[in-house]
């Protein structure tokens, strides 16, 4: 397990020692107890069809990255920004009217700026705003599940 602090919050914590103990609490809210899967991310973009709607929000276009469903598909979508050449980026609400157009029930934003990229078949597929890939230290992986597998021993 790893524990990180920011710098924000690292201040307010008496300081740590090598050998100190540190007690973990991995409760969550909601409770997750026996999830099978769960993704993180925010803000919901689309709930039951309908478009969320955020106080304060800042309308400012930035690279994003989200995820969608409907009762047919899953859909990844990945925007490239802050390259005036290429595209400026979504807002939030932007995005989320976007998701809806493309018929998802549900749909949440995930990472963006930097990191908003999208690998598949060994290949970048998008234009990230850094020039490259940044390093992440989490991922949305999709797998296709081998159609021949038995679902019982099958790994992951």
């Amino acid at each position: 397990m790893v524990l990180s602090i920011g710098p924000k919050l690292a201040p307010a914590l008496a300081p740590l020692t090598p050998g100190a103990r540190v007690k973990l609490i991995t409760e969550t809210f909601p409770d997750l107890s026996g999830v099978q899967a769960a993704i993180g991310g925010g803000p919901a973009l689309v709930h039951a069809g309908k478009l969320m709607q955020w106080k304060d929000v800042v309308q400012v276009r930035h690279p994003r990255t989200a995820i969608g469903w409907n009762d047919d598909f899953i859909l990844l979508v990945v925007v490239d920004g802050r390259q005036v050449d290429l595209s400026i980026g979504m807002t939030l609400p932007e995005l989320a009217d976007y998701m809806l157009k493309l018929g998802c029930q549900e749909a949440m934003n995930f990472d963006g700026g930097g990191s908003a990229t999208l690998w598949a078949f060994g290949a970048v597929k998008n234009s990230p705003s850094e020039g490259q890939e940044r390093p992440a230290c989490n991922a949305l992986v999709v797998l296709k599940k081998n159609a021949g597998a038995n679902p019982k021993t099958a790994g992951p």
